[in-house]
């Protein structure tokens, strides 16, 4: 009985228990991937999700995956901040899709996009402080009845029909 497995991304062999087994999207197919491996394919699969409903597009194009490798080796950007960038540009910005390109991610509008981000996070801590209200304890006073009349409790049944 084999102890090891082959990582479908990097060709290694490791252990079985140190392997996940993942399948792809759609359930139909399944690889076994070490942990590092596997993170890196869920960044690639979310990337790619995010890109396909922004753009409109089946898969993104080997220029899109060129361009995240660019952004990322040369500004040192993570999946979730090109991500977060373009959703300003397109969608806080409405700038115009011309093409499906990684193209307007510069170092210029996502500094936009981390002040945007900043402010909105500001908004949201002070209306939570304004919903966070000082809660005042009101007392009310009870007065006593002194009064000779006999009290009549409802829950004794006098009333049921």
């Amino acid at each position: 009985m084999q102890l090891t497995r082959k990582c479908a991304g990097c060709g290694e062999s490791f252990r079985k228990t140190e392997m996940v087994q993942y399948f792809s999207p759609s359930g139909k197919t399944s690889n076994w991937y070490c942990t590092k491996c596997l993170e890196e394919k869920q960044a690639r699969e979310k990337f790619a999700n995010k890109v396909c409903q922004l753009f409109g597009i089946k898969a993104p194009g080997p220029v899109i995956w060129t361009q995240r490798k660019r952004l990322q080796n040369e500004y040192g950007y993570t999946d979730d901040s090109i991500i977060d960038c373009l959703d300003y540009i397109y969608n806080v910005k409405k700038m115009k899709k011309l093409s499906e390109t990684l193209g307007l991610v510069n170092p210029r509008n996502m500094e936009e996009t981390r002040r945007w981000k900043e402010k909105k996070a500001a908004e949201g801590t002070s209306l939570a402080v304004a919903a966070n209200t000082e809660m005042k304890e009101y007392i009310v006073p009870i007065r006593e009845n002194n009064s000779k009349k006999k009290e009549i409790n409802l829950d004794d049944g006098l009333f049921d029909d």
